[in-house]
């Protein structure tokens, strides 16, 4: 059954940007990649300007440089900050359908990837940081790269007690009772076992699916009507340390969990996003100056990158239905 309307489809499909027309065309009418119409739209997308951009700012020697406020320059390392240093700009060309066989990419990512710690970690087991690594470079094409590898079996390793993830430098800091997950970290690593399909039987995957179905997805487990993060319920794009409801209904429902009852409230929600055009809304994004690589429109406005996830959790809830 088709779930995207005729009118958003050719919205979605406009060639103005490729980016979205090539992942319309292969994630949600599951064209081929390798039909023509398919490369077609792939090939456009190196010369997207917004493509163009990003490659044109990277540093020779394989990374992105940000000028924090009190002057220091960083983005050569793993520390990130702001939306703009290297670890989210790779991540940003992975959602914008670029591919690894382009020389800049791939220098960009043995790069970082030579900053890897010996355990598969890059800065103080930032879950936040190793779990929407992942997802880029799997989406990248990286899955089977040996570095990638030891990093998904440290994924494997760091689950908690209560079935959640946590950094370094938080991990111990009450004495007398443990301390909570962090839930925006275990978020980007339940968004990068999404991508890992060989991961979804496995016995901690279910704990961590857990983790949020246990509390409806969205919502404190002491305080079921209050959103974990104020940002839970919200709309953003790009992905980047926050946790807002498109990246958890993805991943949920992806892995075969949409139609699960404890989830019904955050399809409602998204529903609420829902313009009468059929298209959503972009809650929030950060500004133009705070990123200036990656800017998908303004916010509290129809947008294709919130209308094009959207209907894909969509779709794969509906073949969970169909099945």
């Amino acid at each position: 059954m088709e779930i995207v309307p005729k009118n958003v489809r050719k919205w979605l499909l406009e060639e103005e940007n490729p980016s979205i027309r090539y992942r319309t065309m292969v994630e949600l009418q599951d064209i081929p990649s390798t039909s023509e119409e398919a490369k077609n739209a792939q090939k456009a997308i190196s010369e997207y300007p917004v493509v163009q951009n990003i490659l044109k700012r990277m540093h020779p020697e394989g990374y992105w440089e940000v000028k924090k406020r009190n002057g220091r320059v960083i983005g050569a390392g793993v520390e990130y900050a702001d939306w703009s240093t290297t670890h989210y700009i790779l991540s940003y060309l992975a959602e914008l359908g670029v591919k690894k066989d382009n020389p800049q990419i791939k220098k960009a990512i043995n790069r970082y990837l030579s900053l890897q710690q010996p355990d598969g970690d890059f800065w103080d087991h930032f879950s936040c940081l190793y779990g929407l690594n992942i997802r880029t470079f799997v989406k990248l094409g990286f899955e089977e790269d040996p570095r990638v590898l030891k990093t998904i079996n440290l994924l494997k390793t760091m689950i908690r007690e209560d079935q959640g993830y946590l950094c370094d430098m938080h991990e111990g800091k009450r004495k007398t009772r443990l301390t909570k997950s962090c839930y925006r970290g275990t978020v980007k690593v339940l968004f990068a076992i999404s991508e890992l399909p060989k991961l979804w039987t496995d016995a901690n995957t279910k704990r961590v699916v857990d983790y949020f179905l246990d509390r409806n997805v969205l919502f404190k487990t002491k305080k079921p009507v209050e959103f974990v993060t104020r940002e839970t319920g919200k709309t953003i794009f790009p992905f980047s340390y926050r946790a807002g409801l498109l990246e958890t209904l993805y991943a949920l429902a992806k892995m075969g969990y949409g139609d699960d009852l404890r989830v019904q409230k955050a399809w409602e929600i998204l529903q609420e996003h829902r313009t009468s055009t059929d298209r959503y809304i972009l809650d929030w994004t950060p500004g133009k100056t705070t990123n200036r690589h990656f800017y998908p429109g303004p916010k509290q406005t129809e947008n294709k990158w919130v209308t094009f996830y959207a209907y894909l959790c969509l779709k794969y809830k509906n073949e969970k239905l169909n099945n």
